[in-house]
Order: structure tokens, then C-alpha cells, then sequence
């Protein structure tokens, strides 16, 4: 938000055109100091996001390394067998992971397929789950059509009678049954 002002003062200084008070040159080195700071402060902010990534992959490296390590000492010492086990078990719970996985998505598609009109299932069945949820989301912010009341009017303003109208609404029965405001004559209920 800050940004924006920023910027909006910076575009109407532009468009003003600048000043050679002491005031105007004081805020426009001022807006310069601080779009300078912005500036710095993106750089870092970028520079940290790509120090993350790098410290993220370091890590992974270092744990491949002592897994192959480990493995390695167990080879020595002819423990094949624990070697198995271990690698049995992770392959185990990648297993568990990927079928749990396998189910949400086919849950997801389904379900996002359900709310699709049944001649467009085929067609968009095939998307990626990506891409289906996003197409599922536009057709869903589409707004409905907004409903209509078709009924005709009545005589008696909307009330089931003209009796029920005067006592419920009487101004309303009354600038509705005056010949000067309505320009008509209306027969109905009388005081």
C-alpha cells in the first residue's frame, strides 16, 4: 500500500512538473531516498529467496551423502540384511504416500467433474487436475442470472386484498387511491 502512494506521488510530481522551491526538492529527494531504499530492500528480499533455495538443496545433498554413507558402512560389515529392511520399509511408506495421493486426486477430479454439466465431463475429464480446478473455478464465479418475478401486477399493491392493503399500508393504500396523485379513480376499500 505504501507502495502505491509512493509511486502516485512520485507520477504527480512528474506530471505536475517540479518546482525549483526548496519544498519541492526536499520531497523529491525524499521520494528518491525512499524509492532507493525500496529498491535495496527487493534486492535483499530476492537475494534471500535464492540463498533459501541454495541452503535448502545444500541440505539435501548432505543427507543423500550420509544415506549413501551409512549404506556404505553397512556393506562392510555384511549387514545386507538391515540394509533390505531399511530400504523395504522406505519403500513401503512411498508406497502408502503415493496411493493416498492417487486417491485425492481421483477424489478431486470427481468431485470437480460432478459439479460440470454432464455433456462437458468428457470434454474437460481429461485436463490435468490443475487445470480443472481452474476451469471448474471460473465457471463457478460465473454469476447466476438473476430471478425475475413474472406474476402480473395487481390492483390492490401486491396485498391479497384491498381491506388487507389499508390496514397493513394505509398511507401508501390512500396516495395509491387519491384521483389527484394517481391521476385514476379507485374503487375499493373506504374508511
Amino acid at each position: 500500500m505504501s507502495e502505491v502512494k509512493v509511486q502516485d506521488t512520485a507520477q504527480e510530481l512528474t506530471a505536475k512538473g517540479l518546482n525549483t522551491s526548496g519544498t519541492d526538492n526536499r520531497e523529491t529527494e525524499l521520494l528518491r531516498e525512499v524509492m532507493q531504499k525500496k529498491e535495496r530492500l527487493n534486492s535483499a528480499i530476492e537475494r534471500s529467496d535464492t540463498l533459501q533455495s541454495k541452503y535448502d538443496e545444500l541440505q539435501k545433498q548432505i543427507t543423500d551423502k550420509e544415506e549413501s554413507r551409512k549404506i556404505k558402512q553397512m556393506e562392510e560389515k555384511g549387514e545386507y540384511d538391515k540394509i533390505i529392511a531399511d530400504m523395504t520399509s522406505k519403500l513401503e511408506t512411498s508406497e502408502k504416500k503415493s496411493k493416498a495421493w492417487d486417491e485425492y486426486q481421483s477424489n478431486r477430479r470427481e468431485t470437480l467433474l460432478a459439479v460440470l454439466p454432464e455433456d462437458e465431463r468428457t470434454i474437460y475429464g481429461k485436463l490435468p487436475l490443475t487445470e480443472l480446478e481452474f476451469h471448474v473455478s471460473k465457471v463457478n464465479t460465473k454469476p447466476s442470472p438473476a430471478t425475475v418475478d413474472n406474476s402480473k401486477p395487481t390492483s390492490t399493491g401486491g396485498y391479497a386484498s384491498f381491506e388487507e392493503w389499508a390496514t397493513i399500508d394505509p398511507k401508501g393504500y390512500q396516495k395509491a387511491n387519491n384521483p389527484q396523485t394517481s391521476g385514476k379513480i379507485k374503487i375499493g376499500y373506504s374508511d
